[in-house]
């Protein structure tokens, strides 16, 4: 009995480590094939937070944002967490569909999929960093305590990951999720204080009490804009939050998974 339980333990290792390495693999062509041929590169990805921390930081006075410390960093450490959020999103849901003839054709773990979709945006997502890095260090706003995002973003992307299986598996079943989400995911920018602060009691402020990614947000500037340590039971409900959404959206994807093909 015990031989049997080390040699399933034994198979579900190898087979984890396997669906890494194929997503790490899959994820790494992706992302070189689209900096390839183009005459910026890498800098694609730092096109789009640069030029809305362009606009929206010339006009700070204009939304109310005069008065919050540190805005510059305040305001590229939104912008790239809420595209890393946003992006990751929007590719998990045709994951599974975009790749039908994949699914269909070649036996593989399915969860490959929007796994390697994550970890792709964690390739830009890393280029947005550094770009986040050499902002704060113009601004004369560096200091070590940045690396602590290093964590942070782990767990930001366990939810993520987690939300990514979810809406996999919704985008195989509705065609038009992306549609869905393309607007969802526009007011979620305008509502999540990414370039303004709440006023509490306000109905945005207590809208916002029902977004995960306005306490991941907080999270992150709490420690690395502003240096301060969150009280220790937000940091284990964020943690607790993470690894719950990523089991129950791990276990939607795979209790399901079997009936994708009918569908595609």
């Amino acid at each position: 009995m015990l031989d049997d339980h080390e040699s399933t333990a034994k198979f579900a290792l190898l087979r984890i480590r396997y669906i890494l390495r194929l997503s790490w693999a899959l994820a790494w062509a992706r992302f070189k094939l689209r900096i390839a041929g183009r005459y910026l590169g890498i800098f694609w990805y730092i096109l789009e937070p640069l030029a809305f921390f362009l606009i929206l930081l010339s006009l700070q006075i204009n939304v109310g944002a005069a008065s919050i410390p540190r805005y510059p960093e305040y305001l590229m450490l939104g912008l790239i967490m809420t595209n890393f959020f946003i992006s990751t999103i929007s590719g998990s849901i045709g994951s599974i569909r975009e790749n039908k003839n994949m699914v269909q054709s070649i036996s593989i773990p399915q969860e490959v999929l929007p796994l390697s979709t994550v970890i792709q945006f964690c390739f830009s997502h890393a280029i947005e960093f550094l770009f986040f890095i050499v902002i704060i260090i113009y601004y004369g706003m560096f200091s070590w305590v940045v690396l602590w995002y290093i964590p942070i973003f782990v767990v930001f992307a366990t939810f993520v990951l987690g939300l990514s299986f979810l809406f996999a598996t919704l985008g195989v079943f509705i065609e038009d999720l992306n549609n869905i989400w393309s607007v969802g995911s526009r007011l979620l920018w305008l509502g999540t204080p990414i370039f303004y602060a709440l006023t509490p009691g306000t109905l945005l402020a207590r809208a916002n009490d029902f977004n995960p990614l306005y306490y991941f947000m907080t999270f992150a500037r709490t420690t690395v804009v502003y240096s301060s340590v969150s009280e220790t039971a937000f940091i284990f409900g964020v943690i607790i939050l993470s690894v719950l959404t990523l089991i129950i959206g791990e276990a939607v994807f795979s209790k399901t998974k079997i009936s994708f093909g009918e569908y595609l």
